[in-house]
């Protein structure tokens, strides 16, 4: 009677073993990032109905960033539309009266809320922000240096357009290189109107992906720990209870300054200003009506800024983009 396997046998039964690994792994690899990016786009539908849940209730689209230049304590629209995503117990305990830093929110805005987060980006993360108290809160300790490990945002809201001013860019020549950053749809300190978005709902973009914070990321390579974006600084982006705003632009196809030609780069170059995601086709874009749209790598700069100004007169339909 035979007992056990020949060496040759063993080798065999091994390099089909490889084989079946391999013509299996890809698959599983491949499904993985559809459900990642099925979630991703799930996440913005969700902020987007937090957006507009709070346009319902208080007549506009929350403030992109709370106490700028004003003394008031620092948030961003992520506390603000908590109550309309499903996250009431959170919104209970934030405190407006204090910094999105404060001691007293720290419990709060150390959360990480699967809402914010793409889960195709890099898991582990946190966005530490350190500052002192601003004038208006209602921490009288005004000298100690506070700290948070905060949850992050993917997301994003603009608060200008950054262009080059060669090339394509000289079609938008007759507005300044900021392109005004009070011409989004959403603004600082206050809430925007609805009425005030006179490109229409479906042809102005409300957040992009701009994933990776507070970490520098160019064509899927992180930068080295100095180039982390903002230090710890008051306002850090990528946490979502803190500023959740900043310039959009292109950036060049090394993740550089844009120049202003066919190479200039929108999405997955660079997530400094740009639409930037972990998805390998392109990144996700949401619109003000609460549609969510994914956008390929070859996304005109052009039309990113014409969909993140909501009143420069570009009416853009849907196949457009």
């Amino acid at each position: 009677m035979r007992m056990g396997l020949t060496r040759i046998e063993l080798l065999v039964g091994a390099s089909l073993a490889v084989l079946a690994v391999g013509l299996v792994l890809p698959r599983v690899q491949a499904a993985r990032a559809d459900a990642a990016r099925v979630q991703c786009k799930e996440n913005l539908r969700i902020l987007g109905q937090g957006f507009l849940g709070y346009e319902k209730a208080k007549g506009g689209f929350a403030p992109r960033r709370s106490g700028f230049n004003d003394g008031n304590p620092y948030a961003g629209w992520g506390v603000h539309i908590l109550p309309y995503i499903n996250e009431p117990e959170l919104a209970k305990k934030y405190n407006f009266k204090l910094d999105c830093f404060d001691p007293g929110n720290k419990a709060v805005v150390e959360t990480q809320i699967a809402a914010f987060k793409c889960p195709a980006s890099p898991a582990k993360r946190t966005t530490p922000i350190q500052s002192q108290a601003s004038a208006k809160s209602e921490n009288p300790d005004k000298d100690t240096p506070f700290k948070v490990e905060g949850g992050v945002n993917d997301y994003i809201s603009s608060n200008g357009v950054l262009f080059p001013r060669n090339g394509y860019a000289l079609n938008a020549n007759e507005l300044d290189q900021m392109l005004g950053n009070q011409r989004q749809p959403t603004t600082d300190n206050v809430d925007v109107p609805l009425v005030r978005i006179t490109d229409g709902l479906s042809c102005t973009v409300l957040l992009i992906e701009q994933a990776g914070r507070p970490d520098t990321w160019r064509a899927g390579k992180k930068q080295n720990a100095e180039g982390a974006q903002f230090g710890m600084a008051a306002n850090a982006r990528g946490m979502w209870a803190g500023w959740g705003s900043i310039a959009f632009g292109p950036s060049g196809a090394d993740g550089g300054p844009a120049k202003g030609d066919a190479a200039d780069c929108s999405v997955n170059c660079s997530n400094v200003f740009g639409i930037y995601s972990f998805h390998d086709a392109g990144a996700h874009i949401l619109l003000c009506d609460g549609a969510v749209r994914f956008v390929g790598k070859k996304f005109d700069p052009l039309t990113f800024m014409y969909l993140t100004i909501r009143d420069d007169g570009h009416l853009l339909a849907p196949n457009d983009f």
